[in-house]
C-alpha cells in the first residue's frame, strides 16, 4: 500500500509550535551544558511536537530565505520575530533548507542544535560543509547554499547541475548583476510569475538598474534555437508584469516589449494563440503605460487589435443587438455606438462629474487620517484585545464565569503573554501577572491561575524573557527593568548566562545595567563566577562588582589585578581603586613604570579618572622623560590630563618647566602640550598657580 501521508496538509499550529520550540532549544544548548534540565526539557518538547508532526508527513522540509521560512511554497509570518529569528541562525550558516525525516532521534535533534550553534562567523562553504561532516545526521538532510552558479567576473561561466532551491537568490543576482542570463539555470523560467513579481516587488527602486530589468526578462522567457517563445510564455510574461508594483510596471513592460519584438514571426503566431481576452489585456496594459514600441510590432498589434474589434459584433435581429440571450432595444445600442450621453445624462449631472475629475486630491485635508493610523496597526489591536480579555476576568460578572471559560480565558492571556515577549511589549506581559495574581487572591479557580502563573516563573519562560532582552530589550529599556524587577534575583542567573554568551558590546552593556539593578545580590552571583576560566567572564564578573560589589566581595577581586589580560587586571583594579584599596594602587603604579607604552597610557586614564594622588610622582617623572617623537608629545598630553584632573600641586614646577621651554624640532606638538598644560591649571588651588599663570598666561 502506498503512503500518502506526504500529500496531506500541514497542520499549521503545530508547525508554528515546533519552529518556537526549535528556536528556544537552540537558545538553551547554545547556553547551557548537555545535560543541563533546561536543555532536556526544551529538547524533549521540540522532538514531541516533531513526532506530532511526522504523523502527518513522513518529511517537514523548511527552506530559508534570508530572514523568511517557507514550507510548501508558503513563506511563514515575517514579523514574527522568532521565524525571523531562527531563519537568521539557520541563514548565517548558509543552509538553503533542513529537512527532517521520520525516524528522527532526540540525539540526532541535539546534534542539529549544537551545529546550528556553533560560531562559524567568516567561515566557507567548504568549511561549513567539513563540519557538518562531523555531526552524524542520518534523519536531517541539510542543504547549504550553491554559490558556485554566481557569475562574479564578467565573461565568466561557472553553471551547477544543481538546482538551487532559494528563486531569491538566482533574482537578486540577477537585479544586481552577480549573475549573468547566460548563468541562469532552467529553474528560473519555472517560477510563477506571482511569485517572481513578489520577489522582485520586494527590491528597493534605487537597487535595480535598467540592465536589471532586460537581465530577468531575457532570463524569463528565454527562447533558443530549438524553442521559441510560446503564446503560454506571453502569456506567462504578461501575469508578472500586472503583479508588479506601479513604479516598476512600465521598465519591465519596456524590456518586454523589445525582448519579444526580436522574433516577429513567433510573436506573431503566439498573439494568434492567445484568447481574445488576453491580447486585450496586452493591448490595454501598453496603452496605460505608453510604452514606445517597435514599428513591426505595432503594426502586428494594430491589425490584432483591428480584428478583434471587429468580432465584438455581436449576432442582432430586427434592428437589435442580442448580448447573452438578452435582446438590446436600439436606444441602447446607439448609447453603446456613439456614447451619446446627452440624451441620457442631464447638465447639471455632467457638470458635477467634470467638477469632480478636475478637483487637486492632494490640496483636501487629510490629517484627521493620521490620528487614527496608529489604532490600524496589529500591535495596538493586540492591546485592546488583551485589555479586553483582562477586564472581562477582573469584572464583577466574572463570577458567573464556569470553570472552562475560565480556562479559555486564562489560555489567551497565556498565549498573549508569549507573543508579547517576543515582541518586546514587556508592559503588557507584568499586566497579565497582575490579574493572574489577583484572580488567584480571589480564589477564583486558584489551580488554573496558579498553574499559569508558575508557568510564567519557570526557568523555561524566564530563559525566554532573558532572550527577547537580548534582541529587543534595549528598545523597550524602562519595561525591560520593570520586569526584572518583578522577577527578582532568580533572574539573575539567566542575566549571567546571557551576558556570557552575548558577542554584541552594546547587548553585553544592556544585559549588565540589567543585572546591576540588584546589587548585592548580583555581586554575589559574581563572586561565584570569578573562578570561571575564561577572561572575558572575569571581567564582566568584575563589572559587575565595581558597580554594586560590597567590601567583603571586593576582598576576593585582589588577585585578579596582576592578571595576564590587561583587561582583567584593569578593570579589578578599578574595582578596587573605589575604595582606596592600597593594592590596588601599587598594581596601578605598577603598570605606570612598565615598558608596554600600551599599559602605561591604560594606568594614565584610570589615575585621572579616579584621582589616584599616590600616582602623581611616576605622572611626574614620565613628564620628564626624554621627547623623542610626536607620539610622546600625545602621551605626555594624556598625562597632563590625569595630572589636571587629580590637581596635585607636587605637579606644578614640572609643568612649569614644561611651559619655560623650547624647542626646534616638535614646535607644534610643544605648543599644544603647552595649551593643556594652561587649560588644566584652573583645576589646582588658585594660590599655587597664580604666579605661572602671570609668567604664561591661561588658556583662552
Amino acid at each position: 500500500m502506498v503512503d500518502t501521508r506526504d500529500s496531506l496538509p500541514i497542520d499549521t499550529r503545530l508547525l508554528s509550535e515546533a519552529v518556537i520550540e526549535l528556536n528556544i532549544t537552540r537558545h538553551n544548548v547554545s547556553i547551557y551544558p548537555a545535560n543541563h534540565p533546561i536543555v532536556e526539557k526544551s529538547l524533549n518538547k521540540a522532538f514531541g511536537l516533531l513526532q506530532k508532526l511526522f504523523e502527518l508527513r513522513n518529511e517537514i522540509t523548511l527552506a530559508v530565505a534570508k530572514d523568511t521560512l517557507i514550507i510548501d511554497n508558503y513563506a511563514l509570518d515575517k514579523q514574527n520575530p522568532v521565524y525571523r529569528e531562527f531563519a537568521v541562525s539557520l541563514s548565517s550558516k548558509s543552509i538553503a533548507s533542513v529537512t527532517f525525516v521520520s525516524g528522527l532521534t532526540k540525539e540526532e535533534l541535539c546534534s542539529f542544535q549544537d551545529f546550528i550553534s556553533v560560531n562559524i562567523r567568516n567561515s566557507s562553504p567548504q568549511d561549513i560543509q567539513d563540519l557538518l561532516m562531523e555531526y552524524s545526521l542520518p534523519h536531517i538532510r541539510i542543504t547549504l547554499i550553491d554559490y558556485s552558479v554566481f557569475t562574479l567576473v564578467e565573461g565568466t561561466k561557472e553553471r551547477g547541475d544543481r538546482e538551487v532551491s532559494l528563486w531569491e537568490q538566482y533574482i537578486y543576482g540577477l537585479l544586481e548583476g552577480r549573475l549573468q542570463t547566460e548563468d541562469t539555470p532552467d529553474v528560473i523560467q519555472g517560477i510563477p510569475p506571482e511569485k517572481l513579481a513578489g520577489l522582485i516587488n520586494r527590491t528597493p527602486l534605487h537597487k535595480i538598474k535598467k540592465e536589471s530589468y532586460d537581465r530577468v526578462i531575457t532570463s524569463y522567457v528565454r527562447s533558443s534555437s530549438e524553442r521559441a517563445f510560446s503564446a503560454r510564455d506571453l502569456k506567462k510574461l504578461l501575469d508578472f508584469i500586472n503583479e508588479l508594483r506601479p513604479e516598476l510596471k512600465r521598465q519591465f513592460l519596456s524590456s518586454a516589449v523589445t525582448a519579444v519584438s526580436k522574433d516577429i514571426d513567433s510573436l506573431s503566431k503566439s498573439l494568434g494563440d492567445m484568447s481574445v481576452d488576453n491580447v486585450i489585456d496586452l493591448l490595454s496594459t501598453i496603452n496605460e503605460q505608453m510604452v514606445v514600441i517597435p514599428e513591426a510590432l505595432k503594426n502586428i498589434l494594430d491589425k490584432f487589435s483591428m480584428v478583434y474589434q471587429g468580432s465584438f459584433e455581436g449576432p442582432s435581429f430586427g434592428g437589435s443587438r442580442i448580448e447573452d440571450d438578452i435582446l438590446l432595444s436600439a436606444e441602447i445600442t446607439n448609447l453603446l455606438g456613439e456614447a451619446d450621453f446627452k440624451a441620457f445624462v442631464t447638465d447639471s449631472y455632467e457638470e458635477e462629474i467634470q467638477r469632480i475629475l478636475k478637483s487637486d486630491a492632494k490640496k483636501f485635508n487629510t490629517e484627521w487620517i493620521k490620528e487614527w493610523e496608529p489604532q490600524w496597526r496589529d500591535e495596538y489591536i493586540e492591546e485592546v484585545f488583551n485589555q479586553i480579555v483582562q477586564e472581562v476576568v477582573l469584572s464583577d460578572r466574572a463570577e458567573e464565569m464556569s470553570r472552562d471559560e475560565y480556562e479559555v480565558f486564562v489560555k489567551i492571556m497565556r498565549e498573549q503573554a508569549e507573543q508579547f515577549i517576543n515582541t518586546g511589549r514587556y508592559k503588557q506581559v507584568l499586566k497579565t501577572f497582575s490579574v493572574l495574581e489577583s484572580d488567584t487572591a480571589k480564589k477564583m479557580f486558584p489551580d488554573l491561575a496558579g498553574e499559569t502563573l508558575e508557568y510564567f516563573h519557570s526557568t523555561e519562560f524566564i530563559s525566554q524573557v532573558v532572550n527577547s532582552f537580548r534582541t529587543i530589550g534595549r528598545e523597550s529599556r524602562e519595561e525591560a527593568f520593570q520586569l526584572c524587577r518583578y522577577y527578582g534575583e532568580k533572574i539573575i542567573p539567566l542575566l549571567m548566562y546571557a551576558l556570557i554568551d552575548e558577542e554584541s558590546q552594546s547587548v553585553r552593556r544592556f544585559i549588565l545595567s540589567l543585572t546591576t539593578l540588584f546589587g548585592d545580590k548580583a555581586a554575589a552571583e559574581a563572586v561565584k563566577r570569578l573562578d570561571d576560566s575564561r577572561w572575558f567572564v572575569q571581567r564582566n564578573m568584575l563589572f559587575i562588582l565595581n558597580e554594586c560589589g560590597s567590601r567583603e566581595a571586593l576582598r576576593k577581586v585582589r588577585p585578579f589585578c596582576n592578571h595576564e589580560n590587561p583587561k582583567v587586571s584593569f578593570e579589578a583594579i578599578k574595582c578596587l581603586l573605589g575604595t582606596g584599596d592600597g593594592y590596588a594602587i601599587e598594581s596601578l603604579r605598577g603598570y605606570l613604570r612598565s615598558e608596554s607604552r600600551d599599559l602605561v597610557m591604560r594606568a594614565v586614564a584610570v589615575a585621572g579618572a579616579f584621582k589616584v594622588k599616590k600616582a602623581v610622582p611616576d605622572l611626574v617623572n614620565l613628564l620628564r622623560k626624554k621627547t623623542l617623537t610626536g607620539f610622546d608629545f600625545e602621551d605626555k598630553t594624556h598625562i597632563v590630563k590625569a595630572l589636571g584632573q587629580i590637581g596635585d600641586p607636587a605637579a606644578l614646577e614640572t609643568l612649569r618647566n614644561i611651559l619655560a621651554s623650547k624647542t626646534l624640532l616638535f614646535k607644534g606638538p610643544l605648543e599644544k602640550l603647552k595649551e593643556e598644560i594652561r587649560r588644566t591649571l584652573r583645576n589646582y588651588p588658585p594660590d599655587a598657580v597664580r604666579q605661572i599663570i602671570g609668567a604664561y598666561g591661561k588658556a583662552e
